[in-house]
């Protein structure tokens, strides 16, 4: 941007990689992305820290350092999915595939109908 003819004033910043050009983010940006991703983990590790104090009358304050056992909730969330749920879709998957053989054969590049003729013209024998 030119507000004189001698003062010019940058309005962005770009670089190029692999021949590619991008828009170089400004300071405030990376600040902020920069600092979200170190309030985050912070943030998680005070949590983990509150899971581990405990406090007890007679002890006083301590640390817990064995994790919890997880509840029934938290083990079914934890399994990928049950034996059901395995032979359903096995059985989709075989069914699907059987419908749709033709389509799953297909190995080579995909030759248009241009390219079909061009070929054909190519192989006659000329006159």
């Amino acid at each position: 941007k030119q507000w004189y003819q001698r003062r010019v004033r940058a309005l962005a910043n770009y670089y190029v990689l692999q021949g590619t050009i991008y828009q170089a983010p400004d300071l405030h940006h990376v600040l902020n992305s920069r600092l979200a991703g170190t309030l985050f983990h912070l943030q998680e590790a005070l949590d983990k820290t509150l899971k581990m104090s405990r406090y007890d009358p007679n002890k006083g304050h301590y640390w817990s350092f064995d994790p919890p056992a997880p509840s029934k909730e938290e083990k079914l969330r934890s399994e990928p999915c049950s034996q059901f749920q395995r032979e359903s879709v096995d059985k989709l998957i075989d069914i699907l595939t059987k419908k749709y053989q033709h389509f799953m054969l297909r190995t080579g590049p995909v030759v248009t109908e241009q390219q079909n003729l061009k070929q054909e013209s190519k192989d006659e024998p000329q006159r």
